[in-house]
């Protein structure tokens, strides 16, 4: 029998997952509007919100900061983040070569921890994600207008 995923990763950490499924509309149009005016580059995000066994990916609400870390910024927020060289090498070797037509470097701070994760084979790509919320702005808009 397979456990669902909602709690086969609530039970072993494997949250990430649901995270990007639920935000990919504005995980990817970050990625394509961050490729469109800075080129190459990584997406970062900061969730805000704690992410433990009590998270009902259903109805809560996750509070997170996303921003596009361009390839000319990369060496140095990743230093930041006190990352080993070779996972810095790594990282910038990936950005240097993915294609952000059709795939997207996530690296997620969550519970002083981080995750990357090279997003590719999408259902949705940058380009379609990016289109979406162009078109459906408002929805993306969390604060209310003055």
């Amino acid at each position: 029998m397979r456990i669902e995923d909602s709690v086969w990763q609530g039970s072993f950490g494997y949250w990430q997952n649901l995270f990007i499924h639920q935000n990919i509309l504005s995980i990817g149009h970050t990625a394509w509007n961050g490729f469109l005016h800075q080129g190459r580059g990584l997406v970062a995000c900061n969730i805000n919100t704690p992410i433990n066994g009590s998270v009902n990916w259903s109805v809560d609400t996750i509070k997170y900061d996303l921003q596009f870390v361009s390839q000319l910024y990369a060496t140095a927020y990743l230093q930041q983040l006190q990352l080993e060289d070779n996972t810095v090498s790594n990282l910038l070797f990936i950005i240097a070569s993915y294609e952000p037509k059709e795939a997207i470097i996530f690296l997620s701070i969550a519970n002083g921890q981080i995750d990357i994760n090279l997003l590719q084979n999408l259902a949705i790509s940058p380009v379609e994600c990016y289109e979406q919320v162009c078109k459906r702005w408002e929805e993306f808009q969390l604060c209310p207008k003055s």
